[in-house]
Protein backbone atom coordinates (compact mmCIF):
# COMPACT_ATOMS: atom_id res chain seq x y z
CA UNK A 1 0.00 0.00 0.00
CA UNK A 2 2.84 2.40 0.90
CA UNK A 3 4.54 1.69 -2.45
CA UNK A 4 1.28 2.38 -4.31
CA UNK A 5 0.81 5.69 -2.44
CA UNK A 6 4.39 6.72 -3.20
CA UNK A 7 3.94 5.85 -6.88
CA UNK A 8 0.72 7.87 -7.04
CA UNK A 9 2.44 10.93 -5.53
CA UNK A 10 5.32 10.63 -7.99
CA UNK A 11 2.86 10.44 -10.89
CA UNK A 12 1.09 13.60 -9.68
CA UNK A 13 4.39 15.52 -9.44
CA UNK A 14 5.46 14.25 -12.85
CA UNK A 15 2.18 15.41 -14.39
CA UNK A 16 2.53 18.81 -12.72
CA UNK A 17 6.10 19.19 -13.95
CA UNK A 18 5.07 18.21 -17.47
CA UNK A 19 2.24 20.77 -17.45
CA UNK A 20 4.65 23.46 -16.26
CA UNK A 21 7.20 22.57 -18.90
CA UNK A 22 4.58 22.64 -21.63
CA UNK A 23 3.05 25.96 -20.52
CA UNK A 24 4.36 29.02 -22.33
CA UNK A 25 5.78 31.80 -20.19
CA UNK A 26 4.92 35.28 -21.46
CA UNK A 27 7.31 38.15 -20.70
CA UNK A 28 5.43 41.23 -21.85
CA UNK A 29 6.12 44.95 -22.04
CA UNK A 30 3.41 47.43 -21.13
CA UNK A 31 3.99 51.12 -21.76
CA UNK A 32 1.79 53.79 -20.24
CA UNK A 33 1.80 57.44 -21.25
CA UNK A 34 2.10 58.50 -17.60
CA UNK A 35 5.30 59.49 -15.84
CA UNK A 36 7.24 57.27 -13.48
CA UNK A 37 5.56 58.72 -10.37
CA UNK A 38 2.05 57.85 -11.60
CA UNK A 39 2.32 54.17 -12.52
CA UNK A 40 0.95 52.57 -9.35
CA UNK A 41 -2.20 51.31 -11.10
CA UNK A 42 -0.24 49.73 -13.95
CA UNK A 43 2.16 48.08 -11.50
CA UNK A 44 -0.74 46.71 -9.47
CA UNK A 45 -2.26 45.35 -12.69
CA UNK A 46 1.01 43.61 -13.60
CA UNK A 47 1.34 42.14 -10.10
CA UNK A 48 -2.23 40.80 -10.16
CA UNK A 49 -1.73 39.15 -13.55
CA UNK A 50 1.53 37.54 -12.44
CA UNK A 51 0.02 36.24 -9.21
CA UNK A 52 -3.20 34.91 -10.70
CA UNK A 53 -1.42 33.27 -13.65
CA UNK A 54 1.18 31.57 -11.42
CA UNK A 55 3.80 33.77 -13.09
CA UNK A 56 3.00 32.43 -16.55
CA UNK A 57 2.38 36.06 -17.57
CA UNK A 58 4.97 38.57 -16.42
CA UNK A 59 4.49 42.21 -17.36
CA UNK A 60 7.23 44.85 -17.19
CA UNK A 61 5.80 48.37 -16.88
CA UNK A 62 7.35 51.37 -18.66
CA UNK A 63 6.56 55.07 -18.38
CA UNK A 64 5.56 57.51 -21.10
CA UNK A 65 8.11 57.79 -23.90
CA UNK A 66 10.41 55.20 -22.37
CA UNK A 67 10.13 52.73 -25.26
CA UNK A 68 8.10 54.58 -27.90
CA UNK A 69 6.55 58.07 -28.15
CA UNK A 70 3.19 58.12 -26.36
CA UNK A 71 1.37 59.03 -29.58
CA UNK A 72 2.75 55.81 -31.12
CA UNK A 73 1.53 53.42 -28.41
CA UNK A 74 -1.33 52.05 -30.52
CA UNK A 75 0.85 51.36 -33.56
CA UNK A 76 3.59 49.87 -31.37
CA UNK A 77 1.11 47.44 -29.81
CA UNK A 78 -0.25 46.50 -33.22
CA UNK A 79 3.21 45.74 -34.65
CA UNK A 80 4.45 44.01 -31.49
CA UNK A 81 7.13 46.57 -30.63
CA UNK A 82 5.44 46.58 -27.24
CA UNK A 83 2.86 44.05 -26.10
CA UNK A 84 0.43 46.24 -24.20
CA UNK A 85 -0.29 49.93 -23.92
CA UNK A 86 -2.24 52.42 -21.86
CA UNK A 87 -2.86 55.46 -24.01
CA UNK A 88 -5.51 58.01 -24.86
CA UNK A 89 -7.78 57.66 -27.86
CA UNK A 90 -7.57 61.26 -29.00
CA UNK A 91 -3.76 60.89 -29.20
CA UNK A 92 -4.17 58.08 -31.73
CA UNK A 93 -4.48 59.61 -35.19
CA UNK A 94 -5.41 56.16 -36.53
CA UNK A 95 -8.73 56.22 -34.67
CA UNK A 96 -11.68 58.27 -35.91
CA UNK A 97 -13.53 57.67 -32.66
CA UNK A 98 -10.61 58.52 -30.38
CA UNK A 99 -11.93 61.89 -29.21
CA UNK A 100 -15.34 60.41 -28.39
CA UNK A 101 -13.67 57.58 -26.50
CA UNK A 102 -11.47 59.92 -24.43
CA UNK A 103 -14.45 62.07 -23.60
CA UNK A 104 -16.03 65.16 -25.13
CA UNK A 105 -16.96 68.10 -22.90
CA UNK A 106 -20.04 67.35 -20.76
CA UNK A 107 -20.34 63.82 -22.21
CA UNK A 108 -20.33 62.40 -18.67
CA UNK A 109 -19.85 64.11 -15.32
CA UNK A 110 -19.00 61.21 -13.00
CA UNK A 111 -17.23 57.87 -13.19
CA UNK A 112 -20.52 56.09 -12.48
CA UNK A 113 -22.13 57.87 -15.44
CA UNK A 114 -19.16 56.95 -17.64
CA UNK A 115 -19.46 53.34 -16.49
CA UNK A 116 -23.14 53.29 -17.44
CA UNK A 117 -22.48 54.82 -20.87
CA UNK A 118 -19.69 52.39 -21.63
CA UNK A 119 -21.39 49.25 -20.27
CA UNK A 120 -25.16 49.70 -20.06
CA UNK A 121 -25.58 51.97 -23.08
CA UNK A 122 -22.99 50.05 -25.12
CA UNK A 123 -20.19 52.51 -25.92
CA UNK A 124 -17.59 49.91 -24.95
CA UNK A 125 -18.79 47.56 -27.70
CA UNK A 126 -18.55 50.32 -30.31
CA UNK A 127 -15.02 51.22 -29.20
CA UNK A 128 -13.98 47.54 -29.23
CA UNK A 129 -15.02 47.22 -32.89
CA UNK A 130 -12.91 50.24 -33.78
CA UNK A 131 -9.81 48.79 -32.12
CA UNK A 132 -10.40 45.38 -33.69
CA UNK A 133 -10.30 47.02 -37.13
CA UNK A 134 -7.12 48.82 -36.05
CA UNK A 135 -5.51 45.45 -35.34
CA UNK A 136 -5.37 45.23 -31.54
CA UNK A 137 -7.42 43.69 -28.74
CA UNK A 138 -9.27 46.27 -26.65
CA UNK A 139 -9.24 45.42 -22.94
CA UNK A 140 -11.47 48.34 -22.05
CA UNK A 141 -11.45 51.89 -20.72
CA UNK A 142 -9.43 53.18 -17.77
CA UNK A 143 -10.94 56.06 -15.83
CA UNK A 144 -8.38 58.85 -15.51
CA UNK A 145 -8.62 62.32 -13.95
CA UNK A 146 -11.55 64.77 -14.04
CA UNK A 147 -11.33 68.04 -15.92
CA UNK A 148 -11.89 71.22 -13.84
CA UNK A 149 -11.41 74.99 -14.06
CA UNK A 150 -8.86 76.85 -11.95
CA UNK A 151 -8.97 80.65 -11.69
CA UNK A 152 -7.09 83.62 -10.30
CA UNK A 153 -10.50 84.71 -9.01
CA UNK A 154 -13.61 82.61 -8.35
CA UNK A 155 -15.19 80.99 -11.41
CA UNK A 156 -18.74 80.77 -10.07
CA UNK A 157 -20.72 80.78 -13.32
CA UNK A 158 -20.50 80.93 -17.08
CA UNK A 159 -21.07 84.67 -16.81
CA UNK A 160 -17.96 85.21 -14.67
CA UNK A 161 -15.84 83.56 -17.36
CA UNK A 162 -17.13 85.92 -20.04
CA UNK A 163 -14.91 88.64 -18.58
CA UNK A 164 -11.91 86.33 -18.08
CA UNK A 165 -9.10 85.04 -20.27
CA UNK A 166 -9.37 81.29 -19.72
CA UNK A 167 -6.93 78.86 -21.27
CA UNK A 168 -8.80 76.03 -22.99
CA UNK A 169 -8.16 74.04 -26.14
CA UNK A 170 -9.85 71.63 -28.51
CA UNK A 171 -13.46 70.58 -28.06
CA UNK A 172 -13.75 72.33 -24.68
CA UNK A 173 -12.70 75.63 -26.24
CA UNK A 174 -15.38 75.20 -28.92
CA UNK A 175 -18.02 74.58 -26.25
CA UNK A 176 -16.97 77.66 -24.28
CA UNK A 177 -17.22 79.85 -27.38
CA UNK A 178 -20.81 78.67 -27.82
CA UNK A 179 -21.70 80.05 -24.37
CA UNK A 180 -20.01 83.40 -24.96
CA UNK A 181 -16.60 82.75 -23.42
CA UNK A 182 -13.50 83.62 -25.44
CA UNK A 183 -10.88 81.00 -24.54
CA UNK A 184 -7.20 81.56 -25.26
CA UNK A 185 -4.85 78.88 -26.56
CA UNK A 186 -1.71 78.73 -24.46
CA UNK A 187 0.79 75.83 -24.81
CA UNK A 188 1.04 73.64 -21.73
CA UNK A 189 4.63 74.68 -21.09
CA UNK A 190 3.56 78.35 -20.95
CA UNK A 191 0.55 77.99 -18.63
CA UNK A 192 2.48 78.51 -15.37
CA UNK A 193 4.11 81.76 -16.53
CA UNK A 194 0.87 83.02 -18.07
CA UNK A 195 -0.99 82.48 -14.78
CA UNK A 196 1.66 83.92 -12.48
CA UNK A 197 2.15 87.03 -14.63
CA UNK A 198 -1.57 87.61 -15.18
CA UNK A 199 -1.58 87.02 -18.93
CA UNK A 200 -4.48 84.63 -18.36
CA UNK A 201 -7.08 84.57 -15.58
CA UNK A 202 -7.83 80.88 -15.50
CA UNK A 203 -7.17 77.48 -16.99
CA UNK A 204 -8.96 74.26 -17.91
CA UNK A 205 -6.32 71.56 -17.67
CA UNK A 206 -7.01 68.77 -15.19
CA UNK A 207 -7.83 67.79 -11.62
CA UNK A 208 -6.91 69.39 -8.30
CA UNK A 209 -3.95 67.03 -7.86
CA UNK A 210 -2.66 67.86 -11.34
CA UNK A 211 -2.87 71.56 -10.54
CA UNK A 212 -0.72 70.81 -7.49
CA UNK A 213 1.81 68.74 -9.45
CA UNK A 214 2.16 71.40 -12.16
CA UNK A 215 2.30 74.17 -9.51
CA UNK A 216 -0.41 76.08 -11.39
CA UNK A 217 -1.94 76.76 -7.96
CA UNK A 218 0.88 79.25 -7.36
CA UNK A 219 -0.74 81.53 -9.93
CA UNK A 220 -4.41 80.66 -9.36
CA UNK A 221 -6.03 79.58 -6.08
CA UNK A 222 -9.73 79.32 -6.92
CA UNK A 223 -10.90 75.85 -7.90
CA UNK A 224 -14.24 75.09 -9.55
CA UNK A 225 -15.46 71.74 -8.31
CA UNK A 226 -17.87 71.05 -11.19
CA UNK A 227 -16.17 69.04 -13.93
CA UNK A 228 -16.34 69.79 -17.63
CA UNK A 229 -15.62 66.07 -17.96
CA UNK A 230 -15.32 63.40 -15.27
CA UNK A 231 -13.36 61.31 -15.98
CA UNK A 232 -11.09 61.67 -18.97
CA UNK A 233 -10.92 58.12 -20.35
CA UNK A 234 -7.76 56.20 -21.24
CA UNK A 235 -7.60 52.96 -23.18
CA UNK A 236 -5.87 49.64 -22.49
CA UNK A 237 -4.93 47.48 -25.49
CA UNK A 238 -2.91 44.32 -26.07
CA UNK A 239 -1.26 42.85 -29.15
CA UNK A 240 -3.78 40.59 -30.91
CA UNK A 241 -1.28 37.78 -31.55
CA UNK A 242 -0.26 37.70 -27.89
CA UNK A 243 -3.91 37.64 -26.84
CA UNK A 244 -4.63 34.74 -29.21
CA UNK A 245 -1.72 32.76 -27.74
CA UNK A 246 -3.14 33.00 -24.22
CA UNK A 247 -5.18 30.10 -22.93
CA UNK A 248 -8.84 30.82 -22.14
CA UNK A 249 -7.91 30.96 -18.44
CA UNK A 250 -5.08 33.41 -19.08
CA UNK A 251 -7.38 35.64 -21.13
CA UNK A 252 -9.84 35.65 -18.24
CA UNK A 253 -7.10 36.58 -15.77
CA UNK A 254 -5.85 39.50 -17.88
CA UNK A 255 -9.36 40.79 -18.60
CA UNK A 256 -10.36 40.65 -14.93
CA UNK A 257 -7.20 42.55 -13.96
CA UNK A 258 -7.97 45.14 -16.66
CA UNK A 259 -11.46 45.61 -15.23
CA UNK A 260 -9.89 46.32 -11.83
CA UNK A 261 -7.35 48.70 -13.40
CA UNK A 262 -10.26 50.64 -14.87
CA UNK A 263 -11.15 51.89 -11.38
CA UNK A 264 -7.89 51.68 -9.44
CA UNK A 265 -6.22 54.74 -11.00
CA UNK A 266 -9.39 56.81 -10.63
CA UNK A 267 -9.74 55.90 -6.95
CA UNK A 268 -6.12 56.89 -6.41
CA UNK A 269 -6.47 60.24 -8.18
CA UNK A 270 -9.76 60.91 -6.33
CA UNK A 271 -8.00 60.40 -2.99
CA UNK A 272 -5.15 62.70 -4.07
CA UNK A 273 -7.66 65.31 -5.27
CA UNK A 274 -9.43 65.24 -1.90
CA UNK A 275 -6.17 65.79 -0.03
CA UNK A 276 -5.19 68.59 -2.42
CA UNK A 277 -8.52 70.38 -2.03
CA UNK A 278 -8.08 70.40 1.75
CA UNK A 279 -4.45 71.44 1.48
CA UNK A 280 -4.51 74.10 -1.24
CA UNK A 281 -8.08 75.04 -2.17
CA UNK A 282 -10.03 74.83 1.08
CA UNK A 283 -12.73 77.53 1.21
CA UNK A 284 -11.97 78.57 -2.40
CA UNK A 285 -14.01 75.96 -4.27
CA UNK A 286 -17.18 76.83 -6.17
CA UNK A 287 -19.76 75.01 -8.28
CA UNK A 288 -21.81 75.83 -11.36
CA UNK A 289 -25.58 75.99 -11.04
CA UNK A 290 -27.77 73.34 -12.65
CA UNK A 291 -28.89 75.96 -15.16
CA UNK A 292 -25.29 76.63 -16.18
CA UNK A 293 -24.60 72.90 -16.48
CA UNK A 294 -27.55 72.49 -18.82
CA UNK A 295 -26.42 75.50 -20.86
CA UNK A 296 -22.93 74.03 -21.21
CA UNK A 297 -24.30 70.60 -22.12
CA UNK A 298 -26.51 72.11 -24.82
CA UNK A 299 -23.51 74.04 -26.14
CA UNK A 300 -21.50 70.82 -26.13
CA UNK A 301 -24.06 69.28 -28.49
CA UNK A 302 -22.44 71.25 -31.32
CA UNK A 303 -19.11 69.59 -30.54
CA UNK A 304 -20.74 66.18 -30.22
CA UNK A 305 -22.45 66.59 -33.59
CA UNK A 306 -19.16 67.55 -35.25
CA UNK A 307 -17.67 64.28 -34.00
CA UNK A 308 -20.75 62.33 -35.08
CA UNK A 309 -20.17 63.43 -38.66
CA UNK A 310 -16.76 61.74 -38.86
CA UNK A 311 -18.05 58.18 -39.26
CA UNK A 312 -21.16 56.01 -38.85
CA UNK A 313 -19.56 54.49 -35.76
CA UNK A 314 -19.02 57.95 -34.26
CA UNK A 315 -22.65 58.79 -34.98
CA UNK A 316 -23.84 55.68 -33.14
CA UNK A 317 -21.59 56.53 -30.18
CA UNK A 318 -22.86 60.11 -29.97
CA UNK A 319 -26.47 58.91 -30.03
CA UNK A 320 -25.73 56.80 -26.95
CA UNK A 321 -24.17 59.78 -25.18
CA UNK A 322 -27.15 61.99 -26.03
CA UNK A 323 -29.59 59.40 -24.74
CA UNK A 324 -27.67 59.07 -21.48
CA UNK A 325 -27.62 62.86 -21.01
CA UNK A 326 -31.38 63.03 -21.60
CA UNK A 327 -32.03 60.11 -19.26
CA UNK A 328 -30.00 61.83 -16.51
CA UNK A 329 -31.81 65.14 -17.01
CA UNK A 330 -28.75 67.02 -18.24
CA UNK A 331 -30.42 67.65 -21.61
Amino acid sequence: MKKLFTLAVLMIFAAANTATADSKIFNLKLQSYYGTNMLSAEKAFAAAVAKNSNNSIKIAVYSGGELVPSSQILNAVKTGTIDMGRGMGHHFTESKIGSVESGLPMAWTSADEAQAIYEKYGLKNIIAKEYKELGVKYLGPVWAAPYHFLGKRPITSINTMRSMKVRAVGASAKMLKKVGVNPVNVPVEDIYLSLTTGQIDGVLYGSAFEYKETKFYEGARFFNNTPVLDPIVDTLVINQKVWNEFSAEQQKIVQEAADVLRWSYYKWIAAEDKKTLNELFKNTTTNFSDADLKEMTKAALNVWNDEAGKSPRNKAAIELIKKAAKDSGRL
